[in-house]
């Protein structure tokens, strides 16, 4: 009887492994949607997106946002970004987990 409980806490612990990892996997996974900004700084401009909506990716997503609580990433280079009219209306796809923030341009439009 020992050797059968010892076999069913092994199955239970090896399970709570697999399960654990797997849904720490992504924490978020949101579509934002905003408008580039061109702001002339003297000599220079600098190009900005404002983000005003913010949803789960798609009907699967997780997109847990607390209004109170401020949402800070660095967008990656985009020529498309830097090229678009002031005004152009943008999609990002956005996922954080496992300590990695990730942001990918979906569209630029005008």
């Amino acid at each position: 009887m020992s050797a059968r409980y010892a076999l069913i806490a092994a199955s239970i612990a090896a399970t709570m492994v697999v399960v654990i990892p797997a849904s720490a996997e992504s924490e978020r996974d949101c579509l934002l949607e905003g408008t580039v900004q061109k702001v002339d700084e003297g000599s220079s401009s600098r190009t900005k997106v404002k983000f005003h909506s913010i949803s789960p990716y798609d009907e699967n997503s997780k997109c847990r946002v607390r209004r109170d609580r401020k949402m800070e990433f660095k967008l990656p280079a985009e020529s498309r970004i830097k090229d678009a009219p002031d005004g152009s209306e943008v999609k990002y796809r956005y996922r954080s987990g496992g300590g990695e923030d990730q942001a990918e341009l979906i569209s630029v439009g005008t």
